[in-house]
């Protein structure tokens, strides 16, 4: 279940990482990459994250 996440944050980071909209400007260009770079790093801690012995 936890892989279904973390490719599932990978896709939404890449689509806002790869995204340009001139409307929003360059501050709003700027925190879609930031956005979609903290995506990344949460699907990366999804993954890493170990399992707990029971």
């Amino acid at each position: 279940m936890r892989w279904f996440f973390a490719i599932l944050f990978i896709l939404m980071g890449s689509f806002l990482f790869a995204l340009t909209i001139n409307e929003l400007g360059d501050i709003g260009n700027v925190m879609m990459k930031i956005t979609g770079l903290f995506l990344f790093y949460v699907a990366g801690l999804i993954v890493r994250k170990k399992k707990e012995k029971h």
